[in-house]
């Protein structure tokens, strides 16, 4: 079976991809695969709030749990989904990637993630 870096690794070899990061509801990073100079830290505590709420968005607007959370900014795109109950993965694209492609390749590597996590 495939390591947690085994597979933030293999998420980061997807074209466009530089950084992937798994982190517990706590905000604490369990693995990252990153970009050199990331702050895989700041990105933990950051990802764990941000998907806190617009998960709370989805439940006051009454449209069912979140399966996945996408923010667009000037030069990249965050890809963020919820791994089991316990941890979130986090996925930092350029503004030029496939986003169709991100976003498969993130929901195939869930799965790998929810079976060890």
């Amino acid at each position: 079976m495939a390591s947690t870096k085994d597979i933030l690794t293999a998420l980061t070899s997807v074209d466009g991809v530089s950084s992937a990061v798994c982190v517990g509801r706590d905000g604490f990073v369990i693995d990252a695969s990153a970009a050199p100079g990331a702050d895989v830290d700041a990105i933990g505590a950051m990802v764990s709030t941000g998907l806190g709420s617009a998960e709370s968005v989805g439940k006051e607007l009454g449209v069912g749990g979140l399966t996945q959370a996408m923010m667009e900014y000037k030069n990249g795109v965050i890809v963020m989904t919820a791994i089991g109950v316990d941890a979130i993965l986090a996925v930092v694209a350029a503004e030029n990637s496939s986003l169709g492609n991100v976003r498969i390749q993130v929901k195939k590597r869930k799965r790998d993630l929810e079976a060890i996590l």
